[in-house]
């Protein structure tokens, strides 16, 4: 509606504009003009107070769940001297092939398992002199079979049992179906939007129309019942249990 007596207005304008130029009547065309800016003026202070008659309300969801796929990152590392570099690779290579066939073993598959290419640093003693190179190589595991995962983690048996050194192991917990866990929250904190503004609106005794804006804020992802937030949210990955909370401001037009 204020879009067409926008529209009307400028309207009217032109045409005084084309009275101006044939017309010699100065009064009518006063008139006219003062009508037109009343009008004008109008829209703009009714749009104003229309934006002044909205109720602003913040809906909040959150959700418990656990994760369903996890990811084992090790990183394998080998000391060699200045000569032994190449035997090096050797037996890092050795030792990587073997550990892929334990995992093989232990029922997870080739397609689960994979093996980033080997990096090499020099080493120094306390006098800047080279003593030789550190190798390591890292071994990723993704898998839904979190409950073997975590055994094979915690307990590296066959890594130390072939004197690996295992300069890192970490275990990344991941969801798959976040797409559609998002959805139902977002759902949620809408439906708890219109119940705050219904319950605020209600106590007012004011009529809520209906929702004329909603803003989602960012996920956050975190451990159970932690009061972590950021601005461009959280995905905590290190534990297996998760929450997900998630807030929606809605904006409602009173009536």
């Amino acid at each position: 509606m204020p879009y067409f007596i926008l529209l009307l207005a400028g309207l009217l304008v032109a045409g005084i504009l084309f009275w101006m130029k044939e017309s010699k009547n100065s009064y009518a065309l006063l008139g006219i003009a003062f009508i037109v800016g009343i009008t004008i003026f109008s829209v703009f202070f009714w749009q104003s107070r229309k934006a002044e008659s909205s109720l602003r309300v913040v809906g909040y969801s959150s959700k418990l769940f656990d994760s369903d796929l996890v990811k084992w990152n090790v990183s394998l590392q080998k000391s060699v001297g200045n000569a032994e570099l190449s035997s090096g690779y050797k037996g890092m290579n050795s030792d990587v092939k073997a550990f892929r066939e334990y995992l093989v073993t232990q029922g997870f598959t080739e397609g689960e398992i994979s093996v980033q290419p080997v990096s090499s640093f020099p080493r120094y003693d306390n006098y800047g002199s080279m003593t030789g190179y550190s190798l390591n190589q890292e071994i990723f595991l993704l898998s839904d079979k979190l409950d073997k995962v975590e055994d094979l983690a915690l307990n590296p048996d066959f890594i130390a049992d072939r004197g690996m050194v295992l300069q890192n192991s970490r275990l990344e917990y991941l969801y798959t179906k976040l797409p559609e866990l998002k959805q139902e929250l977002l759902a949620s904190a809408t439906e708890d939007a219109l119940a705050r503004a219904r319950e605020i609106s209600g106590s007012a005794n004011t009529k809520l129309g209906k929702m004329r804006e909603a803003r989602a804020g960012v996920f956050q992802i975190t451990e159970p019942y932690s009061t972590d937030v950021s601005d461009y949210g959280i995905y905590n990955t290190s534990t297996r249990k998760k929450s997900i909370s998630v807030t929606l401001t809605a904006y409602f037009y009173l009536k």
